[in-house]
């Protein structure tokens, strides 16, 4: 019966999770609900599950919840939300139909001769009248002529979707024992989880003043500049990139400094308070390895390496996007290396053909992962090959993709990183430079840029909230094995309401309008725009960018086994991945405001000091996700487009 009630509940708490945080980004623009390593959503339902909790306890205690149905509960929000976040729905949903639109493909874009002919029918809808309520809006989803347009698109863009999240599943339950209990990682962003739900919600944290001390610091903070945006009287304060002072950029106007880029300043409290959390040589790493960055450009362009910052088409010194890529799947192969113990334990079960029982303390038997994985890695190549790539550059397509969101758990695992990105030398484009975009038809060419860039941006990728699932059932006193049902249809349910609150709510206020999120409709586009002017003007192989990703593969490795035998080395391998990623520029300054401020109190105050000041920080994560939540609630409801915390 409690099981039934869990299911019933969580599957309630991810229609709405979809639905208002798709609602809130998408038309009110007031709220980021996914995209951070630490997923508003979740946290914010989360809370006032436990504040309604508490009300339980007092009145009716039987039908209360204790902390590891909670648990249950946000693991199957943070992994179900992620289907409704970049790098799955809501990008997807723009880029399936925007090349087939009447006004998109008119005029110069050549996507009748380049795109339609590329792609097969069982992905996107391509009858006009459907497309049409989708951009323009002021009709409905639930009339039969949409549905059937959707209905195979959906279909299996949902079952490549699940099958991702399926595989990556697989993936954490061979690295949980060497990452939990052999490496014994941080796992900074499951402490407030696990704080806030002690004892079914009656935490002995919600006695700490400091705590709330914590909460109040952060929701004045940002109401202030809420205020502002409302009333631009009411002075502001500057949080966040934008905002008087913290564009640095500005101010270096002569070569070779001019070629630093974007370089901002950010004081966002949450994010103070999960670099807080962090181990100082993790967060001084990531803070370091960002300014070293920077560095890097500024020289070569000062001795003439590099153009443009590095980005330039010829002189592309010190090759930052292509040195990330590398230290991602340095880190990754290093990891699959570490804990090679599961893997064999499973290839042997398979040679001897040994029964296949699942261990109490794992979210499956190792046989079970191993063969689980490798069929969804199959999968994933064969939905690809279908859909008009080759099956070699599908296969080192889907094995790059898995790379990246290895390390990517390993970074939130360890780092925190509060906003993560992947490498900038996206999985496609990878794969174009690699075999050559000169080589590659039209249909390999669609596929790999126009129709899966979505997945570069991998912001909202599951695993880390496996890991982090997986990390909590430890602290919470629940078996691994208990949450596997749980994730896995969180994943169902979490994909099906993606796609019906974003279809429902672009029928409703068009796609292409004025009155949904701009960034989101001028992005529609340009993985087709890509695809063409690759497919009119090619390249040759990338040989250069291969080797500044080898570089960069070594010197992530290299700094893992220095670490292993060096005691005390001052610098981690994920603070050289995050620093040559876009994940350290709007982070890096935080991270360096925490790492000073953790670094003062352990000298002059010891571990219990900081143990004494720690709620504080936690109060300051869950304001700055509780408070601007309640200020976007208000902005639905009155119908006004309110400030956005975070990021800009």
């Amino acid at each position: 019966m409690r099981k039934t009630v869990l299911y019933g509940l969580g599957s309630l708490l991810l229609l709405v999770n979809a639905y208002f945080g798709t609602y809130a980004y998408v038309v009110t623009q007031a709220l980021l609900w996914t995209q951070t390593a630490l997923q508003r959503g979740p946290l914010v339902m989360l809370f006032a599950l436990v504040c309604i909790n508490l009300a339980f306890l007092k009145f009716a205690k039987r039908w209360a919840l204790n902390q590891r149905e909670l648990i249950t509960l946000y693991a199957m929000l943070c992994v179900g939300t992620c289907a409704a976040g970049y790098g799955f729905v809501q990008i997807l949903i723009n880029q399936i139909p925007a090349p087939f639109y009447e006004n998109y493909a008119t005029g110069g874009s050549k996507f009748k001769d380049y795109i339609w002919p590329n792609i097969p029918t069982w992905l996107v809808p391509r009858d006009p009248a459907v497309l049409n309520g989708f951009f323009r809006g002021n009709t409905s989803l639930w009339t039969p002529e949409n549905l059937k347009g959707w209905a195979i698109p959906v279909l299996a863009w949902s079952a490549f979707i699940i099958t991702i999240f399926w595989t990556l599943l697989c993936a954490m339950s061979l690295f949980r024992k060497q990452w939990i209990e052999e490496e014994r990682l941080t796992f900074p962003l499951v402490l407030l989880p696990l704080e806030i739900t002690e004892n079914g919600g009656r935490a002995p944290i919600f006695k700490n003043p400091l705590f709330w001390a914590g909460v109040v610091v952060a929701g004045l903070l940002e109401s202030v500049n809420y205020l502002n945006f409302l009333y631009p009287s009411v002075p502001s304060i500057a949080l966040k990139p934008g905002m008087g002072f913290n564009e640095l950029g500005p101010l270096f106007t002569e070569r070779p400094f001019s070629a630093i880029g974007r370089f901002t300043l950010a004081f966002y409290p949450s994010i103070i308070g999960i670099a807080y959390l962090l181990s100082l040589e993790v967060s001084f790493s990531c803070w370091v390895m960002y300014l070293v960055q920077k560095a890097l450009i500024i020289g070569s362009t000062w001795l003439g390496l590099s153009e443009s910052g590095g980005s330039g088409p010829t002189n592309r010194m010190p090759f930052i996007k292509e040195q990330g890529l590398g230290a991602f799947v340095g880190i990754a192969l290093f990891s699959v290396w570490m804990a090679r113990k599961p893997f064999k334990k499973a290839l042997e079960s398979l040679e001897r053909r040994l029964p296949d029982e699942a261990p109490h303390d794992e979210l499956m038997s190792p046989k079970t992962a191993l063969v689980g994985g490798g069929a969804g890695l199959l999968f994933l190549t064969l939905f690809l090959t279908a859909a008009g790539a080759s099956f070699w550059q599908s296969l080192v397509y889907v094995a790059l993709y898995t790379c990246c969101a290895i390390t990517l758990a390993r970074v939130v695992s360890e780092a925190g990183a509060g906003w993560a990105w992947a490498p900038m030398w996206g999985n496609g484009q990878f794969v174009a430079d690699v075999f050559g975009q000169n080589h590659l038809t039209g249909k390999e060419a669609t596929v790999l840029i126009g129709y899966t860039s979505w997945m570069n941006d991998m912001r909202d990728n599951p695993m880390p909230h496996s890991a982090e699932a997986l990390k909590m059932a430890q602290g919470g006193g629940l078996s691994p094995r208990a949450l596997l049902k749980p994730l896995l249809f969180a994943a169902v349910v979490g994909t099906v309401a993606a796609f019906w609150a974003h279809l429902d709510i672009y029928y409703t206020y068009g796609a292409a309008t004025a009155k949904v999120r701009p960034a989101l409709q001028n992005g529609a586009t340009g993985p087709a725009r890509q695809t063409v002017s690759l497919l009119v003007s090619p390249l040759l192989a990338d040989i250069p960018g291969l080797l500044g990703a080898g570089f960069g593969m070594l010197v992530a490795i290299g700094i893992s086994l220095i670490r292993q035998r060096l005691t005390g080395f001052p610098l981690h391998p994920l603070g050289y991945a995050v620093g040559m990623t876009n994940t350290m520029e709007y982070m890096w300054c935080p991270f360096l405001i925490a790492w000073a401020l953790k670094t003062i109190t352990l000298r002059y105050a010891g571990i219990g000091g900081y143990r004494k000041l720690l709620p504080f920080f936690l109060g300051l994560i869950l304001g700055d996700y509780v408070i601007p939540t309640l200020w976007g609630i208000f902005g639905m409801l009155t119908g006004y487009q309110m400030y956005m915390v975070f990021p800009h």
